[in-house]
């Protein structure tokens, strides 16, 4: 099995002790929006940059090899304060959406079948001092192990997906990669699992031996799930590995 959790568990981690409870509802803010990121800028950031609360620097041309594009921009509700618990369900939820839409996929089966993930970003504390109130969403290729240049076009058409987008798994700690690296695993089949309640690893262990068999192609197989905060955000996704040759 292998875990697949999504990079906004990382950056979570790091928000309570990188953010101030200076914004809040009743901040004094004439633009939420303050120092925003336009959709569809890109930028050349590493795995370490990924995994920080904040992202300072400059959009590049998007015509150069760049590894992360802004797909979305989210304002606060009102009620949502930038250090409160709850801040991670709502950028996951909005960045979840935003990175479906852009790559063209309707549903996150579709999307744990590609090695794209999400990133999201807050404003720095000067901003929010200042009363900004905004979510960056960020699509990204890979994992906080390794990103990929992003392709030209994001969309992935129907799957199979092209091998440059396609979800592997790779290394000894089996690493999200895109197909076309040398890998040891392929994404082969997704599965939704109901219910409210998140499962425990046993509960996993044995729904992904059970419904990966008829999703796979080889005898030897792996199976990942969303984390907790992943799946209370909506992704209840069960990703099923057939064990590859390369």
């Amino acid at each position: 099995m292998t875990t697949r959790l999504g990079i906004g568990a990382a950056v979570a981690a790091l928000l309570a002790a990188a953010l101030t409870s200076t914004t809040t509802a009743s901040a004094t803010a004439q633009d939420p929006l303050l120092g925003a990121p336009v959709t569809g800028q890109c930028f050349d950031m590493s795995t370490e940059e990924l995994s920080q609360p904040t992202y300072p620097e400059a959009a590049i041309d998007c015509t150069l090899p760049h590894t992360s594009q802004v797909v979305g921009v989210a304002v606060l509700p009102d009620d949502l304060a930038y250090e409160s618990p709850d801040l991670e369900q709502f950028a996951l939820e909005s960045c979840y959406a935003a990175v479906r839409k852009a790559i063209g996929v309707k549903n996150m089966r579709a999307l744990s079948l590609t090695a794209y993930n999400v990133g999201f970003f807050v404003p720095s504390t000067d901003l929010q001092s200042a009363g900004a109130r905004w979510l960056r969403c960020d699509v990204v290729l890979g994992h906080l192990a390794e990103l990929h240049a992003l392709p030209a076009k994001l969309e992935v058409g129907r799957f199979p997906y092209a091998k440059g987008v396609s979800r592997c798994l790779a290394g000894r700690d089996f690493h999200v990669t895109v197909c076309a690296e040398k890998h040891t695993y392929r994404a082969t089949a997704a599965v939704t699992v109901p219910g409210k309640k998140f499962p425990s690893v046993k509960k996993w262990q044995r729904l992904g031996n059970r419904q990966c068999v008829r999703g796979v192609t080889s005898r030897q197989f792996r199976f990942g799930w969303p984390s907790k905060s992943s799946w209370k955000a909506g992704d209840h996704t069960l990703t099923c590995y057939s064990r590859t040759k390369k």
